[in-house]
């Protein structure tokens, strides 16, 4: 029988907690840094819940700080690095009187103007909102935590330059700044003797240790500790993370993982054909693209949301003055059809009565739409471009 040193023993006391445990402190890596919260489970349960729900499955990791506003907040936590919205659950109920208030450095949950609206986005005060709290006669915006360390990285988030970007007319930093893990921070940290370089090699041994095992619930812990300290995720580590929330069936957090793999890896990396294989059996072939082609799914959902058609685009290099005057105006008028088209799919989304199914599938409708007026407004530019060298 091995001897388990104090340290190790103590290490796998703090990370066996089962998924669903409840846990307040976080840490959240950035590109740009790593700061902790410290979430308020008494005073708003439900959205804690929601927030973490969301964490465990990995839906945090590859999403941007997609509108940031100097001296107000950094807000998060719905899109991923082109900027394409990431299907949410169902919206949860206000918490906003909870006797917390969005004061500088504390954690609230984005919303629409309804309320009740609330879902994966959360944003970060900057400053001291407390316009956003709410009264007896009206909702506010809900506090469920706080900054407890790394608010300069906040601080450096916010102060980056913004401009205009995919569906957003302003307010997204140059760069891109995404999350790049979230994880819970075990009840005492791993190996603590250790230096930070040694801990991380420690924590990377147990991984390999527990999936050579074939305890992969083991494994998927020893990963979250490695997230809480913001351990670099090479190729490697990204594959094999994929596999072992597969086989836990943890499908979100897999598709995550793989998401991050296909982002850094070269597909000369010896397993790019796995990670396309598994990617597959994950992510269906044809669930993509729906707008070009409406399921019957989609059109039943919101045959009224739907674009007629894309406009055709002249020949820049052939087409007369008065042609290309014509093409503007459609285009232009195919781009205010979608961005209605867009506000539809949204409201349907926010449907309680629907399935996460339908929610999902409203939700790549917005995104492809997205796309394909990106597209087409990309190639008339490209069209105007060609017809002015030949003036």
């Amino acid at each position: 029988m091995t001897r388990t040193t104090p340290s190790l023993l103590a290490a796998l006391l703090a990370l066996a907690l089962p998924p669903g445990a409840s846990a307040t402190d976080i840490a959240v890596c950035t590109d740009v840094g790593r700061f902790t919260l410290e979430l308020s489970d008494e005073q708003a349960p439900q959205h804690v819940a929601n927030f973490l729900n969301y964490m465990d499955q990995g839906f945090y990791t590859g999403t941007v700080f997609h509108r940031v506003i100097e001296n107000f907040v950094v807000q998060g936590g719905g899109h991923d690095r082109d900027l394409r919205l990431k299907p949410v659950g169902e919206p949860i109920e206000s918490e906003s009187m909870n006797g917390l208030s969005n004061v500088r450095g504390t954690l609230a949950a984005a919303r629409t103007d309804d309320p009740n609206s609330a879902t994966s986005q959360f944003f970060i005060n900057l400053a001291e909102n407390t316009g956003l709290d709410g009264s007896d006669a009206t909702p506010g915006y809900t506090v469920f935590g706080r900054v407890t360390s790394g608010i300069e990285v906040i601080d450096e988030i916010g102060e980056l330059p913004t401009r205009a970007a995919g569906m957003f007319a302003g307010d997204v930093t140059d760069p891109i700044v995404a999350i790049t893990a979230m994880a819970r921070l075990p009840a005492q940290q791993p190996f603590p003797e250790l230096s930070d370089a040694r801990r991380l090699n420690a924590i990377r041994e147990q991984i390999t240790a527990t999936i050579d095992a074939e305890d992969l619930v083991s494994a998927s812990s020893w990963f979250d500790a490695y997230h809480a300290e913001c351990g670099e995720m090479t190729a490697d580590l990204r594959i094999t993370e994929a596999t072992v929330a597969m086989v836990t069936q943890r499908k979100p957090a897999a598709i995550t993982a793989l998401d991050e793999y296909f982002r850094i890896a070269s597909p000369r990396h010896g397993s790019y054909e796995v990670a396309q294989a598994l990617y597959e059996m994950l992510v269906p072939e044809g669930a993509e693209n729906i707008i070009a082609a409406p399921s019957a799914a989609l059109a039943q959902l919101a045959e009224e949301c739907l674009i007629d058609a894309v406009p055709d685009l002249p020949d820049g290099g052939t087409a007369t003055l008065d042609e290309m005057l014509e093409a503007q105006a459609a285009v232009r008028e195919f781009l205010s059809q979608s961005e209605d088209s867009i506000d539809c799919l949204d409201d349907k989304s926010k449907d309680r009565d629907i399935t996460d199914d339908q929610r999902n599938l409203l939700v790549r409708a917005h995104n492809d739409t997205v796309d394909v007026m990106e597209e087409v407004a990309a190639s008339f530019n490209n069209q105007i471009g060609i017809f002015r060298q030949r003036e």
